[in-house]
């Protein structure tokens, strides 16, 4: 880690779990791992019989949370591709990383792989236990410039500052950086205007970040009986607080911060992705989506 201090004073509303808070009870990175896991029809390592029947219960009583799920791993994937492609970015910060997926321990550098030749790759995990298997995919890679990290999310320096042990390597801040944040704001109480903030100050000019996020829904109707009936199921683990957040409020985070906002603004996910299919019954959640750039220098 850098000497210098952090310099964001932001309210420790996101933290890590305790990890037997997390041995004793399902955990969202575990849910959705094991979601993820039912999509693409593979078994990945770490997801515990709690988790599968949370899940199953979700799947039941909230079917559109799998699509939901799914929907925000593909818009992370199309960050990368347009970060990489579109920018020229070789360097790549994944709030919230996800379960490596299936036996082949598949991450976002996997995607990354795909469009650039020797990235630096930062995970970043909200669990202890995600943190130890995200550990065992990087590990396993011939590349030294990929490293995982066990932060909360309002620690906004320690993934962009640590210097990684294996290579004694840190993100080079003086060029472009892809920080993605896919459903980190859902599940960060009241205002995250501070913490965006932090971030968009962080990042040098011509970087990119992606982020996602639930999004709110009419009272008294369906996908509000389902967003609530989410939550009531996600209380039931470490980090029980469901927060979505309305396209103005997600707009808001981008105004007067030098950052653009690409085609087509904050637009829901199945932009990117299409509608939830018809095979899943149930009101499709709604999940906010933007990509922005800094503006150059």
């Amino acid at each position: 880690m850098t000497t210098s201090p952090d310099p964001y004073f932001l309210k420790p509303h996101g933290t890590v779990p305790e990890q037997q808070a997390e041995t004793d009870n399902p955990t969202i990175g575990r849910i959705n791992g094991f979601l993820l896991d039912e999509n693409f029809g593979v078994r990945s390592d770490g997801v515990f019989v709690a988790d599968r029947e949370l899940a199953r219960r979700i799947d039941a009583d909230v079917p559109g949370y799998r699509w939901c799920v799914l929907a925000q791993q593909r818009f992370l994937y199309d960050v990368i591709a347009f970060a990489a492609e579109k920018r020229g970015i070789s360097q790549f910060v994944v709030l919230r990383a996800a379960l490596p997926l299936g036996p082949e321990r598949k991450t976002p550098h996997t995607q990354v792989k795909a469009y650039v030749g020797a990235p630096s790759m930062v995970l970043v995990a909200r669990e202890n236990i995600l943190f130890g298997h995200q550990q065992t995919a990087m590990a396993v890679l011939e590349e030294k410039r990929v490293a995982a990290v066990k932060a909360a999310v309002h620690e906004v320096h320690r993934p962009l500052h640590q210097v990684h042990k294996r290579g004694d390597w840190s993100l080079d801040l003086t060029t472009p950086v892809c920080l993605t944040m896919v459903a980190d704001p859902s599940h960060w109480p009241g205002d995250v205007t501070d913490l965006m903030r932090a971030y968009h100050e962080e990042l040098p000019p011509g970087s990119v970040i992606g982020v996602s996020s639930l999004g709110v829904a009419p009272p008294g109707s369906a996908v509000a009986a389902a967003l609530d009936d989410l939550a009531t199921h996600l209380a039931l683990t470490p980090e029980p607080q469901l927060t979505p957040r309305s396209q103005a409020e997600v707009e808001s985070w981008f105004d007067g911060t030098g950052w653009d906002l690409e085609h087509p603004g904050v637009a829901a996910v199945s932009h990117w992705c299409g509608p939830q299919p018809a095979k899943i019954a149930g009101p499709e959640l709604p999940v906010w989506c933007a990509i922005a750039t800094r503006a150059a220098s």
